[in-house]
């Protein structure tokens, strides 16, 4: 059962926090990975979805949030840090389902930020379905992959008249 006021209250503070927090994103996924025996390569197909403007949240400050944000939903992963394993190469996201609509997030899918790769740990879904909390672990050492996206779209009328000089 959905409760409008409170969907409201998740969407504006979801708003507002992208103002103070946004950030772009990259968030890959592993879609399928083959090796040939005889030679040896390994091939990769991966997929890229874009965030331009996830929550971003600063390190010092995953525990404290994550810790109140489970206060108010009463989530019980979250209730005890201990068990999360809180340390400095943890980064919390907050990603709008609006920003990418029809997307589940898997543990086996990473974040990259700022050319840093963080892979996911902690996946909470927002009341209503509204986006994601992620705890994700930075990967150090490692040269994250990029996958640019190249999409372009123009439309143009076309008239059925043509003119003749």
């Amino acid at each position: 059962m959905s409760n409008p006021s409170l969907n409201y209250l998740i969407k504006r503070t979801l708003y507002d926090l992208k103002k103070r927090y946004g950030n772009e994103i990259s968030v890959y996924r592993l879609e399928a990975s083959n090796t040939d025996y005889e030679t040896g390569v390994k091939t990769a197909t991966k997929s890229v979805i874009d965030v331009r403007s996830a929550i971003v949240l600063p390190t010092n400050e995953v525990r404290r949030f994550f810790a109140s944000i489970a206060f108010i939903t009463a989530s019980k992963q979250f209730l005890s840090p201990g068990n999360q394993g809180f340390d400095q190469n943890q980064r919390g996201f907050i990603i709008a389902a609006e920003d990418i609509p029809g997307f589940e997030f898997e543990p086996e899918d990473w974040i990259v930020y700022r050319g840093k790769r963080y892979d996911v740990s902690v996946i909470e879904r927002l009341e209503f379905d509204t986006g994601w909390l992620i705890i994700a672990k930075e990967l150090k050492g490692t040269v994250p992959e990029r996958i640019i996206n190249l999409n372009a779209s123009n439309t143009m009328e076309m008239d059925d008249e043509s003119e003749s000089s």
